[in-house]
């Protein structure tokens, strides 16, 4: 993981295995770029119902953004590891700011 010494930018890998998934969740200080590597990834966000909703799937050299406060599940829905890439920036990239639903 690479880390700015101003906490505006981080960037990790992620690997999801077959199967898995991480949990809905949203930020209120940063966006997020996703990029898959390798696999086919998953995202769910939650609708105006509350319900979850499928936002699609995304195959190796795909991306996509999200923007802060939205809702956002990445799945691994594949029998094969899932491996994104994701860079987060805006006004704070600290763990914390995450709410989980």
């Amino acid at each position: 993981m690479l880390h700015s010494p101003n906490t505006n930018v981080k960037l990790k890998e992620l690997t999801v295995e077959p199967g898995q998934r991480l949990s809905m969740q949203r930020h209120f200080d940063r966006n997020e770029f996703w990029f898959v590597s390798e696999g086919i990834a998953s995202v769910y966000t939650v609708n105006v119902s509350s319900d979850t909703e499928l936002v699609g799937t995304f195959e190796q050299h795909q991306s996509l953004y999200i923007k802060a406060d939205e809702w956002h599940q990445l799945a691994n829905e594949t029998s094969q590891p899932l491996k994104l890439i994701e860079i987060q920036y805006g006004d704070s990239c600290i763990e914390e700011d995450i709410e989980r639903k």
